[in-house]
């Protein structure tokens, strides 16, 4: 069990194995807590956890809020935007797909994933006149630690998503 000081989210379960990705759309209706501190990066899954032998993807749904900055709270995005973090660890080569959604503008959050300590794997926003949510496939991405962030783009209010991570 991992343990998460923001976002109003107080434990993650083990680890899952599914064989399709899932929507996280279809599966949870995002919180309105909102962050008081700077991020703490969250581990999703640790490499005991993993198993190389299984053929599916690890699925993992987090809901949180992003968000919103608060005085004496460090930024953790151009130090000026407030954000989420995830890490997490794909122990060989293989696909990392995200999927976030939330209500609210479209141009509220933005994410990226990093290779972590390397650099900017992977940005993506919504689009301008479409629904607010962020999707990405990357279909071959090297075994190595990654992190994950979800970056609220208006610091005066806090942003509650969901997302499904799959690797």
């Amino acid at each position: 069990m991992f343990s998460v000081s923001c976002g109003g989210l107080t434990a993650l379960p083990l680890t899952e194995r599914l064989s399709t990705f899932t929507s996280a759309s279809a599966q949870a209706t995002a919180q309105t807590t909102a962050q008081t501190t700077a991020p703490t990066p969250v581990v999703l899954v640790s490499a005991d956890a993993y198993d190389p032998a299984a053929a599916r993807p690890v699925s993992r749904l987090v809901v949180g809020t992003a968000g919103p900055l608060r005085e004496g709270a460090a930024p953790c995005f151009a130090d000026h935007y407030p954000c989420e973090v995830y890490n997490f660890s794909l122990l060989r080569e293989g696909p990392i797909e995200v999927e976030v959604t939330w209500k609210g503008p479209p141009r509220d959050l933005l994410v990226q994933l990093y290779w972590a300590g390397e650099g900017l794997a992977h940005e993506d926003v919504a689009p301008r006149d479409g629904p607010s949510r962020i999707y990405f496939h990357r279909p071959r991405m090297e075994a190595a630690s990654y992190t994950l962030r979800i970056v609220n783009l208006n610091p005066t209010h806090g942003t509650p998503f969901a997302l499904t991570l799959a690797y």
